[in-house]
């Protein structure tokens, strides 16, 4: 009789414990997301000392600053969980045929990355229009596009593994990276430029679809890319020139506004200054100062706080005495 009883309660332990891994398995709840922080730098515009280009920029200068930026987001900011590349990693490819590269020729592409492969966290770059640039023109002092989209969007794949634009969700917080070089507008001539395109951005209609697709997702969104846009203030300067943003007819305007209550923030490049500003009057902008090239140093780092729960975004310029243009010049509201 003893021994029955034994195995009666050992048959009922059993029951329950199936009964109670069942319940977790339908019915238990997902962990809450918690806070994140992670770092934004741009225009970094890796060039090598001997190209073409080393006569009009520093171009050891660029790959000193971008190295020290590394190095120092190692050091001071290591309990940020990745760090974002809003545009122009390179100056130019100088070679938009795939098969050149991982063969040990010495480009600004895998330079690029065996910088950024010191990072003691992932990194996720955008693509800018710089990176869209097969040569230079010293003689001209611009950069020389690339006709075929698909050849230059290869080269990145197999350098970084990224695609033109993607998408990825970080603590139930969705971050999109879009590319504004792909739409119609790239064609437009850049101002004071005999040959040079793709300083005006535009989405291609593959991309927009793909765009509000993303926008119809449940998460909080935070977008980032390269080109500047339109924003609620007239005398926002995203960039010294209007030629340099989304143009204002773009689809993208239009997905944002019909998506703007999830929209934590939009993070740009492209304009190589500070500023910050609001779009549909609520959606807070920022452009990021550059690493490389114009206005360049080696401390301009944003780092965006983020809290999912809220959710929001708290923003701070890593540079000591750097401030945003608007608040320099008392341009803000």
């Amino acid at each position: 009789m003893k021994h029955r009883n034994n195995l009666f309660f050992m048959l009922m332990a059993a029951v329950l414990m199936l009964s109670f891994v069942a319940c977790n398995d339908d019915g238990a709840q997902e962990a809450p997301p918690e806070p994140f922080s992670f770092v934004i730098i741009s225009d970094t515009h890796v060039r090598l000392p001997d190209k073409p280009d080393d006569v009009d920029y520093d171009n050891q200068g660029n790959i000193d600053n971008l190295t020290y930026a590394v190095s120092r987001i190692n050091a001071e900011m290591a309990d940020a969980d990745f760090v974002a590349v809003t545009g122009d990693l390179v100056g130019a490819l100088f070679s938009e045929d795939p098969a050149d590269y991982g063969v040990d020729i010495p480009n600004p592409a895998e330079t690029y990355k065996e910088i950024m492969d010191g990072l003691h966290m992932p990194y996720h770059s955008v693509l800018g229009n710089h990176d869209y640039q097969r040569d230079y023109d010293a003689e001209n002092g611009e950069g020389i596009s690339v006709d075929n989209l698909e050849n230059i969007e290869a080269v990145w794949e197999k350098v970084l593994g990224i695609k033109p634009y993607y998408s990825m969700v970080y603590e139930k917080v969705r971050l999109i990276f879009l590319n504004p070089n792909r739409g119609d507008a790239r064609t437009i001539r850049c101002p004071s430029c005999d040959d040079e395109t793709t300083c005006t951005g535009s989405l291609d209609g593959e991309q927009a679809q793909w765009f509000a697709e993303e926008m119809e997702k449940d998460e909080p969104v935070i977008i980032l890319m390269h080109h500047p846009i339109y924003s609620d203030r007239d005398d926002a300067l995203f960039s010294m020139l209007k030629s340099f943003f989304v143009r204002q007819e773009d689809a993208f305007y239009d997905i944002l506004e019909s998506h703007k209550e999830k929209v934590l923030g939009i993070f740009v490049g492209h304009g190589h200054m500070w500023e910050r500003d609001t779009v549909l009057g609520t959606i807070p902008v920022y452009e990021t100062g550059a690493i490389g090239d114009g206005n360049r140093n080696k401390d301009n780092i944003h780092v965006i706080d983020v809290d999912p729960l809220t959710p929001a975004i708290t923003v701070t310029i890593a540079r000591e005495g750097a401030m945003y243009f608007c608040d320099e010049f008392g341009t803000a509201d």
